[in-house]
């Protein structure tokens, strides 16, 4: 890709699936999300202070792959769009919760089977702050429900501080294979 792929896409949920995934995520409890660094998994909630949960679905990524697939770049070098990981990560953002920049990691099934892109999917809108935002190019997204935001993992973004209510997302990646 010449310029940086981040793309938004409305109505990827409705709203009565967003309010079905806000119980869901309430029902598995949230936890403090920890970041992952080179030694693994560590809490540093002066970079991130939101809370998470997740799940593996692959009934629910199959879904959501053909409703976004029409926007997802067929192709990205050697590597095929071959779907969406059943693995979510939902996040809980409350007051004075934030992640601080940084860059997603890849989901890595196997060297010939990983995640490019983010697909993050909003499930509501009534929280103030919580925006993310890109440094290069600079772009900022403000929630809405059941929009999508896709966006390639090596894009330096954060999740600005929610200043009231809370804010939900759903976290996934898309999945490429490396073409022969």
């Amino acid at each position: 890709m010449s310029q940086p792929f981040i793309q938004t896409l409305p109505s990827v949920l409705s709203d009565v699936e967003c309010a079905e995934m806000i119980q869901r995520i309430e029902s598995l409890g949230p936890a403090a999300a920890p970041i992952t660094t080179p030694r693994g998994f560590v809490m540093r909630p002066d970079i991130r202070n939101n809370e998470r949960v997740m799940f593996d679905d692959p009934a629910l990524a199959a879904d959501l792959f053909t409703r976004v697939r029409h926007c997802v770049p067929p192709t990205l070098g050697s590597w095929r769009a071959v779907g969406t990981n059943e693995r979510f990560r939902c996040y809980r953002y409350q007051p004075g919760q934030f992640f601080a920049r940084h860059r997603d990691g890849a989901f890595i099934r196997s060297p010939q089977e990983q995640s490019l892109l983010t697909l993050l999917v909003y499930l509501n809108g009534d929280c103030e702050g919580g925006e993310t935002r890109f440094l290069f190019p600079p772009r900022q997204v403000t929630p809405a429900p059941g929009m999508g935001l896709l966006f390639e993992h090596s894009l330096l973004h954060e999740g600005a501080e929610v200043r009231a209510g809370t804010k939900y997302v759903l976290r996934t990646d898309v999945m490429y294979r490396l073409e022969d």
